[in-house]
């Protein structure tokens, strides 16, 4: 037989064929049975005739229930699956093989299935980054504030990476980093973030009036240039190279912007980008402030304020530095 004519045979013709060939067994045995009828003597007791009969319909009985069960089982599997679907479980499959309609049906069955497990899985997926990308967005406050800012910068770490593997280059980072934050907690101030070789911290709400905050922001730069050798020898200790950085500090308002995904608070605004631009202009482990927060400082006779000559970026921005040290 061809593969054609296997392909697909019909639950109308298998049902045909299941009621003709009931008929047929069932004439076919009372055929023979009547023609013999007087040839055979257990048919002389009237007692056996009706016992014969009795099981002729129960067999008969048997063999119809057993085909209309394996005709009907597909449309219970498929039955069952649909529930499943309903329910919002799309990882089903019927698996029926059967060469009719309702293997035709549990076909279109199953890939509708995978469509809608591909569609949802999509869609788990798009929910999971539209997340991702609400908690990583940003929320800024209604309102500015007036922040100390300080960025420390390591100097030539571009040059010091290349020498380095990956792997060293990342503790490099970390040990630099970690260090210098723990003594921006000492003072009380906020680490905000790190970019790139760069840390970014504050003082939070400082009044520049109160003497003994401005004078606590100042010592805690003076002591991370003055830790500058146990930064040495806790690099040596991993067999680091020696690093040395740059420290800039101004005064001013900052715009502040809340993650949901972290409780610190991240800053913007005209104050930090002054504090990143004269970063640049700073000498090696020393310490620079903007004129803002020169002009609250300069009554502290302890530390000495050295005017530094660059006239580009005066023109330029209209910015004065200092460099700070202690008398």
């Amino acid at each position: 037989m061809s593969a054609l004519n296997l392909k697909f045979f019909s639950l109308r013709s298998k049902l045909l064929v299941l009621v003709l060939s009931s008929s047929l067994i069932s004439i076919a045995i009372t055929t023979i049975l009547f023609l013999n009828f007087e040839n055979i003597s257990f048919f002389k007791f009237e007692e056996n005739i009706i016992g014969i009969g009795i099981i002729l319909m129960i067999v008969i009985s048997v063999i119809t229930v057993t085909l209309s069960k394996r005709l009907s089982e597909p449309i219970t599997i498929l039955n069952e699956a649909a529930n499943k679907v309903s329910k919002g479980d799309f990882d089903v499959t019927t698996n029926i093989k059967t060469h009719d309609e309702i293997g035709q049906l549990s076909k279109t069955f199953d890939e509708m299935a995978k469509n809608l497990l591909d569609a949802k899985i999509t869609i788990k997926q798009h929910e999971e980054v539209i997340k991702q990308q609400e908690d990583i967005l940003l929320k800024f406050s209604q309102h500015t504030q007036n922040d100390c800012v300080g960025v420390i910068d390591m100097k030539d770490s571009t040059k010091i990476s290349s020498k380095l593997s990956d792997e060293d280059v990342t503790k490099l980072y970390e040990i630099f980093l970690n260090f210098m934050g723990k003594i921006v907690q000492k003072y009380n101030g906020e680490v905000i973030k790190t970019i790139g070789d760069a840390l970014l911290f504050r003082f939070a709400n400082i009044d520049p009036n109160d003497s003994k905050m401005m004078k606590n922001v100042l010592e805690c730069c003076l002591d991370m240039i003055e830790s500058h050798n146990s930064l040495k020898k806790q690099l040596l200790a991993e067999n680091m190279p020696e690093l040395n950085y740059k420290i800039s500090i101004t005064y001013g308002a900052v715009k502040v912007a809340q993650s949901s995904t972290s409780n610190v608070n991240d800053i913007f605004g005209p104050t930090v980008n002054r504090c990143f631009k004269i970063n640049s202009n700073c000498p090696e482990n020393s310490i620079i402030v903007g004129d803002n927060m020169y002009e609250f400082l300069k009554e502290h006779h302890e530390y000495k304020f050295d005017k530094l000559s660059n006239e580009e970026m005066k023109q330029k921005y209209g910015y004065i530095i200092y460099q700070v040290n202690r008398k």
